[in-house]
């Protein structure tokens, strides 16, 4: 397969992790306060919800500790994972809405969407203004 048979989308994917957008976004979001009385971090409240959630299973079933560590992490990854990170929320941080919410922002989705076009561009070239302009009308009426 030559270069030039790439799909966009995917070279797009590609180099936009690779550039760590992702990442950067993941830290931007991971560093925010809570917005809860004890002021942390989402960070430091999904740590310590965690180590939590980990200590009151291992309370549960002893047997835990002694098991094939693989199947012992994917046991509790999946319990945390379950029905939209469940056990980690507290009555004042639903962290699933929370993190929907980070998401959503429109500062955020307008810099993902600034820096997707700017990638997109020096992929496929710019795209004609009169492109630009139905583009950035269905954007907004999708917000």
């Amino acid at each position: 397969m030559s270069r030039n048979d790439i799909d966009p989308a995917a070279k797009l994917a590609d180099d936009f992790k690779r550039k760590g957008y992702f990442d950067e976004l993941k830290k931007t979001i991971l560093s925010r306060s809570t917005g809860a009385s004890e002021s942390s971090t989402i960070e430091e409240f999904v740590r310590n919800r965690v180590s939590a959630v980990v200590g009151e299973m291992v309370n549960e079933d002893q047997s835990l500790i002694s098991k094939n560590r693989g199947s012992t992490s994917a046991l509790i990854e999946g319990q945390l994972l379950k029905n939209g990170y469940e056990k980690l929320n507290t009555i004042d941080l639903q962290i699933d809405s929370f993190l929907r919410r980070q998401l959503d922002d429109p500062e955020v989705k307008a810099d993902l969407r600034s820096r997707l076009r700017k990638d997109l561009d020096t992929i496929v070239g710019p795209e004609p203004d009169s492109l630009k302009t139905r583009t950035n009308d269905a954007a907004r009426n999708r917000s």
